[in-house]
């Protein structure tokens, strides 16, 4: 398996041959060139900002030129451009591109400090300020655009007046994130009081505070998203935590440990599109499924771990990648767009390549990876993910074979902790320095090395058994089972063979 730093320069690379020179280099052939736009900008600049991976100056121009295009109208609003031929008849008011639009103008003010990005930004959220009623319900007809382009005709934004409740996840929801993320980049005062009165609607509405699904999510008539829903706990935690609000952090927590599990991800990371109403079957019946919302419940995981305590949860964050999202990237040399790709896709153990979505992985990736090595005010470097990777602190890589080891050289005399692995037997696990032992010194799930431990220019080298384990996951419909076969938190093999991992053997 390659190292996720090669598989996301892999991506890096599709998102680059999903541009079309033929239309100005805009992303075609996705599920929405404005919605793919934003993607492609959150995406490409995180993933430059984790990798140093290098967006050629030609295309990064091009595709300043036609955010600025699509969010040019007096809305700001990111949407395909009428006065563009070949988009006129697909432009569309798409509740959705809220979010987008944030993230990528969000993007360019972090990683650019782009003043464009500011003002536009600002003016978004005015239009989202202008538009948002007292009932978390947003009135388009106050947009300058009403009458002008049509209103996308996506169920999933029906946001009819009357209706006791309505699902507001694909809108408003799936925005919180991006409109807190913008306040954080740019200190605008405006964006925290849309932000404030997206969580305060959402937490009354969207989640339970004992972590229960909201029996409306799950109606077989609601016709909800997995990707937005995740997006709204996304938006509540990171809300609850910029403002120290425990309720919203709180909430979401009870609601990844008890319902996330089971309505929304599987153990092996299969995240179906659609929740509530199945839309997209695959088929079998069974909801396609989307590798989005994967990367999405590893993300979550990550910010609940190293952000809210639960460092147990680190487990999820590297099972998800290992067992489903590394696996799961299209690698065909001779489609660059696919070369790289995640996507929504039939089998429920299979691939595609679909660019809103690889970009949504992308994000959530190179967010992964910047965090597997941190290191404290204090000085404190923390190994918290078993990933290979080069920092200023330390040089980590893993290997995988009769057991797990993983092999850190500091590049500092400071504390190392290093995170063992919830699954690893503890009677197996072995920490050498230069071939010695070390004590097992615990601090909660992390052994702690001191610097007077560890010789100058010495590799720590921690190993742990790789136990076996059998798990069925059952799919929802149709009721189809797959047997997997595990080696700590990767899938050795599974019965019946499925396109992603290797073929079980009987016996073997």
């Amino acid at each position: 398996m390659h190292s996720m730093e090669e598989l996301l320069t892999l991506a890096g690379k599709c998102h680059i041959a999903w541009l079309d020179p033929d239309e100005d280099l805009m992303p075609t052939g996705g599920y929405e060139v404005a919605h793919d736009t934003g993607r492609w900008w959150d995406a490409m600049l995180r993933l430059e900002n984790a990798t140093g991976f290098a967006i050629p100056a030609e295309i990064e121009a091009a595709m300043l030129r036609n955010l600025h295009r699509l969010m040019g109208n007096p809305d700001a609003l990111l949407m395909n451009d009428p006065s563009v031929e070949w988009l006129k008849e697909k432009a569309r008011i798409n509740p959705h591109n809220f979010r987008e639009g944030l993230l990528a103008v969000t993007s360019l003010v972090r990683f650019r400090d782009s003043a464009w990005a500011r003002e536009t930004g600002h003016r978004l959220l005015k239009t989202m300020d202008r538009c948002l009623q007292s009932d978390g319900r947003f009135d388009f007809t106050r947009l300058v655009c009403w009458g002008k382009v049509p209103h996308t005709d996506d169920p999933s934004h029906d946001q009819k007046p009357g209706k006791p409740w309505f699902d507001g996840t694909a809108n408003s929801g799936r925005a919180l994130e991006a409109v807190v993320w913008f306040y954080e980049a740019t200190g605008d005062c405006l964006a925290l009081d849309v932000a404030e009165r997206i969580a305060r609607h959402h937490l009354a509405n969207t989640v339970n505070p004992d972590g229960s699904v909201r029996a409306e999510i799950v109606d077989p008539n609601n016709v909800g998203h997995n990707h937005s829903y995740l997006g709204t706990l996304r938006g509540l935690l990171l809300f609850g935590l910029l403002t120290s609000q425990s309720e919203y952090v709180e909430a979401v927590t009870a609601t990844y440990m008890n319902s996330l599990w089971r309505h929304n991800i599987t153990e092996s990371g299969w995240t179906p599109h659609d929740l509530g109403k199945t839309r997209f079957p695959d088929e079998k019946g069974d909801p396609v499924g989307e590798h989005a919302s994967c990367g999405d419940v590893a993300q979550l995981a990550l910010w609940l771990a190293l952000r809210a305590g639960h460092t147990e949860l680190l487990d999820d964050v590297e099972r998800l990648v290992r067992a489903r999202l590394l696996p799961s990237q299209t690698v065909d040399e001779n489609n660059p767009r696919q070369h790289g790709a995640w996507g929504v896709y039939s089998h429920p153990f299979g691939q595609g390549s679909t660019l809103d979505v690889f970009a949504a992985v992308t994000h959530s990736l190179a967010d992964i990876y910047q965090h597997v090595v941190t290191r404290s005010a204090e000085g404190v470097v923390s190994v918290n993910l078993h990933f290979d990777i080069e920092t200023p602190w330390a040089t980590v890589q893993t290997r995988r074979s009769e057991k797990g080891r993983l092999i850190v050289e500091p590049k500092q005399r400071s504390e190392v902790r290093l995170r063992v692995p919830g699954w690893a037997p503890r009677e197996t696990l072995r920490l050498e320095a230069w071939g010695n032992p070390l004590p097992l010194r615990w601090e909660g799930h992390y052994l702690i090395v001191s610097s007077r431990d560890v010789p100058a220019g010495a590799a720590l080298e921690l190993a742990y058994d790789l136990p076996l384990r059998e798990t069925t996951e059952v799919m929802p419909v149709s009721r189809r089972e797959f047997r997997l076969t595990w080696r700590g938190d990767e899938v050795a093999a599974c019965d019946p063979e499925v396109p992603i991992y290797p073929v079980f053997v009987k016996g073997g």
